[in-house]
């Protein structure tokens, strides 16, 4: 299976609903639900209503639900999903009202949350919705208490784990390898949970960072592919599944002003391939 990670964006979810079906078959995505755009009617936006509309475009198949957590992109509505009281209540309460049968969520956690309330969340989730995905940074410190207290009360064949890598920097593939193999070993363990990603991306905010991109066009390599393949090799065991952000930057900044340059970025198996013609060379 591949897992691409995403945001609810209009964008995103349009591109999620023209995929095939037999594409939509080899994946689940991974979604970071983010507020609906502001409007008059709803002047802080809306996770229902972006729910819902994650829904309607991605209809019945399976898919994998997290908070996103970037400061434009939330609301009060997310902050009040993180309250860890009774089990985190109210995130329990939101799936069962707007997620539909299809998901599975992920485990919510606080910094300094009780393992009571975690694991209440968990056994709850894993008993509605059959599995539960353990999403953390790669770099977590928090990740393996986690995982433990996870372990407890959930057998390992229904915990999804996704260790997020975000940005693969430039020369530096080795020290991502390394950030993996320190993740399987200290929070995965001897642990064989139903499926493993480490997602990462080596599409970098501006194109022209990196070397031999021009503003017109370029190309670069593809490390993610790379790391996957890696993964596969070194735990030949375990269930390392294909995962990245789905050929954007990992990192949502915000829009700022000034003249955009339509871009087309193009697959080439390996890597990726760029163009763009500015508006004073007969551009959009």
């Amino acid at each position: 299976m591949y897992y691409p990670n995403l945001k609810t964006s209009d964008s995103e979810l349009r591109a999620i609903k023209h995929l095939a079906k037999d594409a939509k078959r080899g994946t689940i995505p991974v979604f970071e639900l983010t507020r609906s755009r502001r409007t008059k009617a709803l002047p802080m936006g809306s996770l229902k209503k972006r729910l819902q509309q994650l829904l309607e475009n991605y209809g019945g198949s399976p898919y994998i639900l997290d908070l996103c957590t970037q400061d434009e992109l939330m609301n009060s509505e997310t902050i009040a999903l993180f309250s860890e009281q009774d089990g985190y209540e109210n995130w329990r309460a939101f799936l069962k009202e707007s997620a539909g049968e299809n998901v599975i969520p992920c485990v919510l956690y606080e910094e300094d949350g009780s393992k009571e309330n975690f694991q209440k969340q968990a056994i709850y989730l894993r008993d509605e919705y059959g599995k539960v995905c353990l999403r953390t940074s790669a770099t977590d410190d928090l990740a393996q208490r986690l995982m433990i207290w996870l372990s407890e009360v959930i057998s390992q064949d229904q915990i999804v784990v996704c260790a997020l890598l975000y940005y693969i920097e430039p020369g530096r593939l080795d020290y991502y390898k390394e950030l993996c193999r320190n993740y399987m070993r200290d929070v995965v363990g001897n642990r064989n949970p139903s499926a493993i990603m480490f997602p990462s991306s080596s599409f970098p905010r501006v194109v022209t960072d990196l070397p031999g991109c021009e503003d017109d066009t370029g190309t670069f390599s593809s490390h993610e592919l790379a790391l996957d393949d890696w993964l596969q090799e070194q735990f030949p065991n375990r269930h390392v599944q294909d995962s990245d952000f789905a050929a954007v930057h990992p990192i949502r900044y915000p829009a700022s002003g000034g003249n955009w340059i339509p871009r087309i970025d193009i697959f080439t198996g390996s890597g990726f391939r760029y163009m763009r013609v500015r508006r004073n060379n007969g551009g959009y």
